[in-house]
């Protein structure tokens, strides 16, 4: 299975619509060839899920944080803080807890990606568009890589760091309203998105707007659920019943997070030329036996502890009516699961982008 690539194109979407399934080591490399054998025998795994261990696998990606606290931004539901603009339109937290899982997933997509920020073809951009930025972190990464560009990141929060690069700036603002820019831009990207859009047609529709002729509008997102390639899932009944519930949950909300196979026949429709999809996947917790494929099942595991309570907080008590003692039950039994490395259990990150034509 190492090395290997299945390209398949889906009877719904056009020929020049390029779907492609990637397994990790397609972009990590593998060492060993062993890239799907399974390793439960890590003596060690169980002390390494204390709290002490997953205090220093996000500290090492962490070398920062991202401000503290938002009075006149913020609500608090549950004990989780909440934007206050457009309160209520986007289901995840922006406290620092949050904050911290958005940087350790960005550490997660840079160990996927092999350090690159982006995988459309990009020519010496100059003006740059992040859609809902969070804490900033790929704003200002690109902004480092490319200093001759202008990047703006937007973003519903002010969790973003004051010192920045000279050519990174951040805004207040809900992608999903009327963009007012004026100038038009050569890339815009979005960065784990799925949950947050109401209608993907229509921001596709405006990023196409406002790209110059040639540029490039990325979109890289998870979706919410979890696979495996063998029966061992059915050892996580309460997994595959948190993510029906989430899903079902942001159907109901109207930001659904699992029609991303929908996304690159949308950018189609609008117009947008060479779109390709990549859908890669990476393991969930560390039972792979190849090294890489570990590190990344270990870090995606420590983002799902912490990704577990963000997701249930808001879409299960303020969606589907759960109380909060039902919420923790569920997720109790969810986290036990997570540290069954039986269960070979993966995600799949979609990563695409389309063209303007010239």
């Amino acid at each position: 299975m190492s090395g290997s690539i299945q390209l398949t194109t889906d009877p719904e979407i056009e020929p020049d619509v390029c779907i492609s399934y990637y397994y990790l080591d397609d972009f990590v490399g593998s060492d060993d060839g062993q890239d799907q054998d399974y390793a439960n025998e890590d003596s060690s795994y169980d002390d390494s899920f204390s709290e002490s261990y997953r205090t220093s696998i996000t500290s090492s990606v962490l070398n920062y944080k991202y401000g503290s606290s938002f009075p006149l931004h913020s609500s608090i539901q549950n004990g989780r803080r909440y934007n206050a603009y457009r309160e209520g339109e986007y289901a995840l937290p922006n406290d620092e807890e949050e904050q911290d899982r958005m940087d350790l997933l960005h550490h997660i997509y840079n160990l996927i990606l092999n350090g690159e920020i982006h995988t459309a073809p990009l020519k010496n951009p100059q003006r740059v568009l992040d859609l809902g930025t969070g804490t900033g972190i790929w704003a200002v990464d690109f902004a480092d890589q490319y200093q001759s560009a202008e990047v703006i990141g937007n973003d519903l929060s002010p969790i973003q760091p004051k010192w920045v690069p000279p050519n990174c700036q951040f805004e207040i603002d809900d992608f999903e309203s009327e963009w007012s820019y004026t100038k038009p831009f050569d890339y815009i990207h979005g960065r784990e998105l799925a949950g947050s859009i109401q209608n993907f047609p229509r921001l596709a529709q405006q990023a196409f707007t406002h790209l110059k002729p040639g540029g490039y509008f990325e979109i890289q997102s998870f979706i919410v659920e979890i696979f495996s390639d063998d029966d061992s899932l059915k050892k996580a009944p309460y997994t595959t019943q948190m993510t029906s519930l989430l899903q079902q949950a942001s159907e109901k909300f109207g930001k659904p997070m699992a029609n991303l196979d929908e996304w690159p026949i949308n950018l189609k429709e609008v117009g947008f030329t060479e779109v390709t999809c990549k859908i890669v996947k990476a393991p969930a917790t560390p039972w792979a036996k190849d090294p890489k494929q570990k590190e990344i099942g270990r870090f995606f595991q420590v983002h799902q502890v912490h990704s577990a309570p963000a997701y249930t907080n808001f879409l299960l008590s303020q969606v589907l009516g759960w109380s909060k003692t039902e919420i923790d039950i569920l997720n109790m039994h969810f986290l036990r699961e997570l540290k069954d490395l039986d269960v070979h259990q993966y995600g799949k990150t979609y990563i695409m982008y389309g063209r303007k034509p010239l």
